[in-house]
């Protein structure tokens, strides 16, 4: 038997989160109740938003009455629009709430073209954190056991701020929360984070140190 491949859901943010998602049920409701499938923890989304609907007619999103609305934004076109209802999705079409873009990627779409750049930036990316869950992924593969709490700020810290550099001071301060003068402690967290994360953590992949500067992460090495 031939199984059919399953459509996704590319959720990105501003602030750098991305998250994959399997369309493998018929609905996935969208708000910043916590009981929602996807969460989007913004004051300009509803509690319960928009849904998405699968049916034998194929896949749609359907705004809830939200009071910001939900915008569907298709390929090649500019702007998004704002939707009442349901409305059907076609393939790399955008749903807009917020401060987050949802890709629809239909795997049995036949098309031209390529995905918008930043969604194939980070699907390029080897190393994923994914904040709501407390999640760390390296190439597709889950982090077991789960990172300690001070492991995963540090990581979460260098991840929005992926491929900048993050000086000790700022680590301190979103780590620690009071001021650290023994960077000591900061070096050995680095340490213990390259050992859940690095291949060869003497030789770290992602992790970087910026001498005399700080640390950045590197999520798609080339």
């Amino acid at each position: 038997m031939q199984l059919v491949p399953t459509p996704k859901l590319m959720i990105k943010r501003k602030d750098g989160y991305y998250r994959e998602l399997d369309w493998d049920r018929d609905q996935i409701t969208i708000g910043r109740d916590n009981t929602n499938d996807i969460i989007i923890d913004h004051p300009l989304a509803s509690r319960r938003h928009a849904r998405f609907e699968r049916n034998k007619n194929g896949f749609a999103i359907r705004d809830l009455e939200s009071t910001n609305g939900t915008y569907v934004k298709r390929a090649q076109i500019a702007e998004g629009e704002r939707i009442s209802g349901a409305v059907h999705l076609y393939n790399l079409d955008q749903v807009i709430i917020a401060d987050t873009i949802i890709t629809f990627q239909d795997p049995e779409a036949t098309v031209k073209g390529s995905l918008p750049p930043d969604v194939l930036q980070a699907m390029r990316e080897e190393l994923r954190v994914d904040s709501q869950a407390k999640e760390v992924f390296v190439k597709g593969h889950l982090v077991e056991p789960s990172l300690t709490v001070k492991e995963f700020q540090l990581l979460e810290l260098l991840y929005k701020r992926k491929g900048h550099v993050v000086s000790k001071d700022e680590i301190a301060r979103a780590v620690w929360d009071y001021e650290v003068f023994d960077y000591n402690a900061i070096d050995a967290l680095v340490y213990r984070v390259r050992q859940r994360i690095e291949i060869e953590p003497n030789n770290p992949r992602y992790l970087i140190t910026q001498r005399g500067f700080g640390y950045k992460l590197i999520t798609s090495p080339e």
